[in-house]
């Protein structure tokens, strides 16, 4: 998610960008807000840990984000948190999209990446499951995985 792509989703510019229907989700906005804020850095070459946009590889058409929640901690985990609209669900591009993110992870030196669910979010409890992640103790209200590298 560049900056340009960052002031698009937060204003709903849709005029000439290859979007699905339902594209932006509540999540892409939310993200995007930050990254326009600079509260998160957008990736780079360089930087790797922050929001990316999920494109469909037939289409071309944006579909959901997915990104690190920043850098690696202390311990070598890096967290990520992805979305992908409604309309595109249920098509494994979450996985697809987990499993990218858990590539560039290991190429980039992380040592494990975290990600958390609602406990209710069977769908992309499944998602991780399927891309090798195992089930950590959950936390309040929220199911805990990891996937090491």
């Amino acid at each position: 998610m560049t900056p340009r792509d960052a002031s698009a989703i937060g204003s709903d510019d849709r005029l000439g960008r290859l979007w699905a229907p339902d594209f932006p989700t509540d999540g892409d906005v939310r993200v995007a807000s930050l990254v326009e804020r600079g509260i998160i850095s957008p990736a780079t070459p360089s930087w790797p840990w922050g929001p990316y946009v999920v494109v469909d590889n037939e289409s071309g058409c944006a579909i959901g984000g997915i990104g690190f929640k920043g850098g690696p901690d202390t311990d070598g985990d890096v967290e990520i948190g992805y979305g992908i609209c409604r309309s595109e669900q249920r098509r494994g591009v979450a996985s697809e999209a987990v499993r990218a993110m858990c590539g560039a992870a290991r190429r980039h030196g992380a040592r494990s990446v975290l990600a958390e669910t609602d406990l209710d979010n069977w769908a992309s409890q499944r998602v991780l499951e399927k891309c090798g992640f195992t089930r950590e103790p959950d936390d309040d209200d929220l199911s805990q995985w990891r996937y090491s590298l």
